[in-house]
């Protein structure tokens, strides 16, 4: 099996042709998408846990041992994830997780982006939302199926 080199963000934006051909947008896309990303995901982790329990006390910041330190490398985990050609296994070690909590994560960012992509239809192109909106959907329909 040939494994792609996947790094994160801060890495990986310098090299725009890599970038798309991971993800399926311009950095510049990306970017517009990531500044509403970053508040869904600010305000769930604000309000509810990794788990999806209610948070008892108010989070003010991210912890030193979180595996995405930056959201950024968040959205870019599931943007791989949802253009598709990279197992889960494969996206999971190049972030350094194990394949359960990677799809733990996929499952909830998946979520969230769902909520960016309608809650604001025009900060990507039409054609670019729909095959993310598409991706998220058959993943939620197959988790149902299997």
């Amino acid at each position: 099996m040939n494994w792609i080199v996947i790094r994160r963000y801060e890495e990986l934006q310098t090299d725009e042709k890599y970038f798309r051909k991971l993800t399926g947008l311009k950095k510049d896309e990306f970017s517009a998408l990531y500044r509403f990303f970053k508040d869904e995901w600010q305000a769930y982790f604000s309000n509810f846990t990794f788990n999806g329990s209610p948070r008892l006390r108010r989070q003010v910041f991210t912890r030193k041992n979180s595996i995405f330190g930056d959201s950024q490398d968040v959205l870019l985990f599931s943007l791989i994830y949802l253009k598709g050609g990279i197992p889960q296994e494969q996206l999971a070690v190049s972030f350094g997780i194990d394949q359960p909590k990677a799809s733990k994560y996929l499952s909830l960012t998946q979520k969230i982006l769902l909520q960016v992509v309608e809650k604001n239809p025009n900060v990507i192109s039409k054609r670019k939302q729909k095959r993310i909106s598409d991706a998220i959907m058959s993943r939620i329909n197959n988790q149902f199926v299997s």
